[in-house]
């Protein structure tokens, strides 16, 4: 395949993708929002934890047992960035138990974050504008001199 054609492919699902980013984006952005306006803040334990190596990145989850108001308790696992995992656990152990989940009282399982901790997907918003833009712009400068 030819650099034009390559760049050209690369340009098409640019402009596909890059909605979809966006929208995933902005949907976190409305759900965290929601979480910060009528979210519940309660205790949570640290129960355990993990953290996987991959070729190009790490994953970091910490298991957290908390109990809603008017509630059952729950356990849940949670993807936290690594300075959060790194201040609250190590490679063998918890250090530091004592964490704090915040959920919608209409959705506790699917709503649910640790407070200062949970992974943050909301810059696939901006990611999304940007290879949307790149993409169209890739292909207007290819069309207007007929590359």
């Amino acid at each position: 395949m030819e650099t034009s054609s390559k760049i050209k492919l690369f340009a098409v699902i640019a402009v596909i993708a890059g909605p979809f980013l966006a929208y995933n984006g902005q949907q976190e952005k409305e759900r965290l929002a929601k979480l910060e306006q009528e979210g519940v803040t309660v205790d949570g334990f640290i129960e355990g934890g993990e953290w996987r190596k991959g070729r190009r990145s790490k994953s970091y989850k910490l298991d957290v047992s908390y109990t809603p108001q008017k509630g059952a308790p729950t356990k849940q696992t949670f993807q936290v960035r690594s300075d959060f995992f790194s201040a609250h656990a190590n490679d063998t152990k918890v250090t530091d138990p004592a964490v704090k989940v915040r959920y919608l009282p209409s959705n506790i399982q699917d709503s649910a974050i640790i407070v200062g901790g949970s992974t943050d997907a909301t810059a696939s918003f901006s990611m999304g504008i940007g290879a949307f833009a790149i993409g169209l712009l890739t292909l207007g400068i290819m069309f207007l001199f007929k590359w």
